[in-house]
């Protein structure tokens, strides 16, 4: 049971027992079916296991990749409601009307074969980097699921300001900045990426100083209480670390449409200017057209740190990135298209009881989908396509080049061939296979250049 309605129903039953209690408790409960919008769990029903399989009398969801601890619970979706489950033994169950699966931890070994495409949606939640499940970047993989929630603005639940609490966060005044630091910070703890952002670092480096902290190109050290960033990047002690910067190099870890992480919009919430790379759709989510710097807009490193000296030196040309902050009212954050996403969005961030997180409510879109389709509705999702999950090749942010030399080119490939492989096994009925009997094919086609 959701934690706002919990509360509301302990008041309540905390008070008396009266008929005055019964009468408010059934208004509430009213109320609740009333609102138009998801409810990230108004009220559900667990099962226990005790209660048999047949008992249940909903369309079900299963999740075939164990995220969610579910063993199996009725979920209100505003008018409609549905049984999600992580036990397996639904599969077969004839009430079973959608399997969901978490891309991070997709497992090409363990699929649900044969599959039942005629009864069953596959739904894919994936909104984190391609490093994680190469195959997915290929419309091999892509197109064997019915129903996305991905990073992309494309996708049929898109999650492309996951990390974006609001539009208000972005306008509050900055903190002080410190003379004695180098003008560009740079913080990254993971150092071996598809987008090769140490390699590019390095490079700037030549040409201004940049502060660079965590494990990669490390030049100097966090403050012991933010040693580890992985523990403590959420944290207000590091948010007002990085407000006493200038500038914030903003590197992805690779390079996907609209995959978009903290690493954008952290500097801009306190205040540093983000050097941007990363996706190239970022323009189509910043505050205004002038509030990051798009290291993709240089030709060089070198050619970067030129601009960077100049607005270093120049205090109202530094002040022209910070509109957001300092702008008059109406002209801090002028891009619509963030303001629209944001004022739409339904579900919230940062432990948001009040609206629940996009898990719950993808779950709950998927619920309200498999109804239009059991009711003959006409569902109106678009097709699945690249878009969905738009992931190319990487290359080099030096050269701009394809980089043989790139660990993760090898594994863009390797994971085409395994979305092939994988994709060929689904659609001849395939039941069980192992491990190698996977592989010895992909690593076939990759050895002889097949994908």
């Amino acid at each position: 049971m959701g934690c706002l309605l919990q509360m509301r129903l302990q008041t309540l039953l905390w008070c008396t027992g009266s008929v005055i209690v019964v009468v408010l408790l059934v208004q509430l409960l009213i109320q609740i079916y009333s609102e138009d919008v998801y409810p990230h769990e108004f009220f559900h029903h667990e099962y226990s296991d005790n209660e048999s399989i047949q008992d249940v009398q909903d369309p079900i969801v299963l999740w075939w990749t164990p995220f969610t601890g579910q063993k199996g619970a009725i979920k209100h979706c505003g008018a409609v409601k549905c049984f999600f489950t992580e036990d397996r033994r639904y599969r077969s169950h004839n009430l079973t009307k959608a399997l969901m699966f978490y891309g991070s931890q997709f497992d090409l070994i363990d699929l649900p074969l044969p599959r039942d495409g005629l009864h069953h949606d596959w739904a894919l939640l994936h909104e984190e980097s391609p490093k994680n499940t190469p195959a997915l970047s290929h419309l091999e993989a892509l197109e064997m699921f019915n129903v996305t929630a991905t990073f992309s603005r494309f996708s049929h639940f898109p999650l492309t300001l996951q990390y974006l609490k609001s539009a208000d966060v972005l306008t509050e005044r900055k903190n002080e900045l410190l003379s004695e630091l180098a003008p560009v910070l740079y913080v990254h703890s993971d150092c071996s990426t598809p987008l090769e952002r140490d390699a590019y670092a390095t490079e700037l480096m030549k040409y201004i100083p940049v502060d660079s902290y965590g494990k990669c190109v490390q030049n100097r050290h966090l403050p012991e209480h933010l040693a580890d960033p992985m523990e403590s990047m959420d944290s207000d002690e590091f948010f007002h670390f990085v407000a006493r910067y200038k500038f914030t190099l903003s590197f992805e870890n690779a390079v996907c449409d609209d995959y978009i992480t903290e690493k954008l919009w952290r500097p801009l919430v306190v205040g540093s200017v983000p050097i941007y790379m990363g996706s190239p759709s970022v323009r189509d989510w910043l505050p205004n057209n002038n509030s990051a710097i798009l290291a993709m807009d240089f030709r060089s490193p070198k050619e970067l740190a030129q601009y960077l000296h100049v607005h270093n030196s120049n205090i109202t040309k530094y002040k022209s990135f910070l509109k957001h902050k300092l702008g008059a009212k109406g002209e801090k954050v002028t891009n619509k298209r963030l303001t629209s996403a944001l004022e739409t969005r339904k579900w919230g961030i940062d432990n948001d009881f009040e609206k629940g997180n996009f898990i719950e409510h993808f779950e709950c879109f998927l619920c309200e989908h498999e109804h239009k389709k059991l009711n003959g509705q006409r569902t109106r999702l678009s097709s699945i396509s690249e878009a969905h999950y738009d992931c190319p090749i990487p290359v080099s942010p030096l050269t701009n080049t394809v980089n043989r030399e790139n660990w993760w080119v090898d594994q863009w490939h390797m994971g085409k061939c395994e979305a092939r492989v994988l994709r060929h096994f689904v659609e001849i009925g395939n039941t069980e296979y192992k491990y190698h009997e996977l592989y010895d094919k992909v690593n076939n086609m990759f050895l002889n250049k097949a994908c």
